[in-house]
Parts: C-alpha cells; structure tokens; sequence
C-alpha cells in the first residue's frame, strides 16, 4: 500500500505532480466520500446534492484528476445509500481516495458498510484530503475547530503508523500548541502542512511534497 495524505484537493499543482504522477494517471479511482457531517447529507438526495454530479462539492473533488487526464465518468464513487457491493468496488480500484470532513465519522460509516477489512486490506494507493488523510493514521491528534469544542487522540485505521499531522496548518496559536502537545503526548513526529503541502509515504519511505514543517519528538 502506498499512502499520500493531502490538505485539500489540490494534488495536481507542481509541488505535487511530479511526485504523485506514477501514482494518480491510469489507475481505476474510487472517492470514498464518508466523512461528512450529519445535516449535509442523511439519504440518497441529500447525499447526490452534496457529491453528484452538479453536486455542492464534485467540482473540487473531481478537478485534480481531470487535470492528469481522468474523464469524470472514470471515476467511481462510493455512496452508502446506493446499495451497491461497496466491497467489490474497493476490490475493483487501484486507488481510494478519501475526502475531507470529519475522521471519526467516516471510519464509524465504514465501519456500518462492512469495508473496514476491504480497505485495510487494500493492495493499491490510498490518498486522502484533511480528514481524508488522518482517518490513514494509527492515531492522530484533533486541534479545536469550528467542528470540534476540544482538542482530542482519535483512533485513526493504522494504515500509517509512527507519525502524526497538523492538517490545514497556518502557524496559529491554537495549532502550534495542539500540535506541540501531541506531538509529546503520543510520543511521534508531527508533519504540520501548509495549504500547498503533503506527504507521500511508501513503505518506510516518507516524502515530503511541498510545504510541511517537522515538529521533532522525544521518546
């Protein structure tokens, strides 16, 4: 498994491409988007309103990989609410890539569809946007929000193991402290990306895209 864990959908721009190329063109996509909050989407309709086709939120999804190539009807979509066999369309995929919004909900959704053993089990590329990319961790640390009262450890997949990150990262007090805190707390390495930042992880092999700053650790 390869894994590349994102800010946002914006893996098409030159600090990424080259790294990401190899991995993204001509693979069979699925989007997995399951972290999303309770009052966006509930059935079907509300589900296709926020990420079908015309949907609040497809044209961001869907941009990056159009521009390495992909047609939109290239790509699949997991939507629990369509009764498919979301295990065979894992099986089917080279690459799942999983959207942003908030981790702890789309592992408990997987959880509820049975994929949780498809997807840690996944023989491909697994990339991921914001809570996309830290629903990959073993754990990660969640730094107060609009979405989130207090900070917090989550359990995260375990996909990636020994490091930690600082999603959306702006340098703000809030994070600087959180990430700090984490960062002695779970006794790992905290990857602090920038808007324009990410990592691609390849075996033991981590490679920075971009820019992300490395918050040290003491064991």
């Amino acid at each position: 498994m390869v894994n590349v864990l994102l800010n946002y959908y914006n893996f098409d721009g030159d600090w990424a491409r080259p790294h990401l190329e190899k991995y993204v063109k001509g693979k069979k996509v699925l989007i997995l988007p399951l972290a999303y909050r309770e009052f966006q989407a509930w059935d079907n309709d509300s589900f296709l309103a926020i990420y079908g086709k015309g949907g609040e939120k497809y044209p961001a999804i869907t941009r990056p990989f159009l521009e390495y190539g992909f047609k939109a009807d290239d790509l699949d979509w997991l939507n629990p609410y369509d009764g498919r066999d979301h295990v065979e369309q894992i099986k089917n995929a080279d690459l799942l890539f999983f959207t942003g919004g908030m981790p702890e909900k789309a592992i408990k959704r997987m959880e509820e569809l049975g994929i949780v053993d498809a997807v840690t089990h996944f023989n491909g590329v697994v990339m991921g946007a914001s809570a996309g990319a830290m629903l990959q961790l073993d754990t990660y640390h969640i730094t107060p929000d609009e979405d989130y009262a207090e900070y917090g450890i989550w359990r995260g997949l375990g996909l990636v193991k020994g490091i930690d990150l600082e999603v959306h990262y702006l340098a703000t007090p809030i994070q600087l402290e959180c990430s700090d805190r984490a960062a002695k707390e779970l006794g790992l390495p905290v990857y602090k990306m920038w808007h324009e930042g990410g990592l691609l992880v390849d075996g033991d092999k981590i490679t920075v895209m971009g820019a992300v700053e490395l918050l040290g650790h003491s064991s």
